[in-house]
C-alpha cells in the first residue's frame, strides 16, 4: 500500500473528523509549544507497535491516519512503514512548520 503527502490546507479538511487520527511525532516539549488541533503526541519510534491500540478506541472505522514531525522527515519514514502494513496513512508535507506558515494564508 502506498502513502499521501498532503499539504497544510489539505490537512485543515480533515480536522475535527472522527474518521481521522492525527499524531505529532515530535519532542513532548515542541508538542506542548503548539500543535495541530486534535492531534495526539506519539513517539515516532514506537508508532508501529502503538496504532492498534489507538485504532482499537475509535469508535468507527478510521479512513485516514494523518502524521507529521517538524519538517516533514520523520513523518515520511513512519508513513512509509505504516503503510507497508497496509494502514491508511497521509504525510503532512514540510512538518509543522509548513501547517505553522500556512497559519496566515487560512
Amino acid at each position: 500500500m502506498r502513502f499521501r503527502m498532503i499539504s497544510a490546507k489539505e490537512v485543515k479538511e480533515y480536522l475535527g473528523r472522527a474518521d481521522v487520527l492525527i499524531f505529532d511525532l515530535r519532542e513532548q516539549e515542541e508538542f506542548e509549544k503548539g500543535h495541530i488541533e486534535g492531534a495526539v503526541r506519539e513517539d515516532w519510534e514506537s508508532i508501529e507497535e502503538r496504532i492498534q491500540t489507538y485504532l482499537q478506541v475509535q469508535e468507527g472505522e478510521i479512513q485516514w491516519i494523518i502524521l507529521y514531525c517538524e519538517r516533514g522527515n520523520t513523518s515520511l519514514l513512519a508513513a512509509r512503514d505504516l503503510a507497508r502494513l497496509g494502514y491508511p496513512v497521509m504525510s503532512l508535507k514540510g512538518g509543522y512548520l509548513a501547517w505553522e506558515r500556512a497559519q496566515n494564508n487560512f
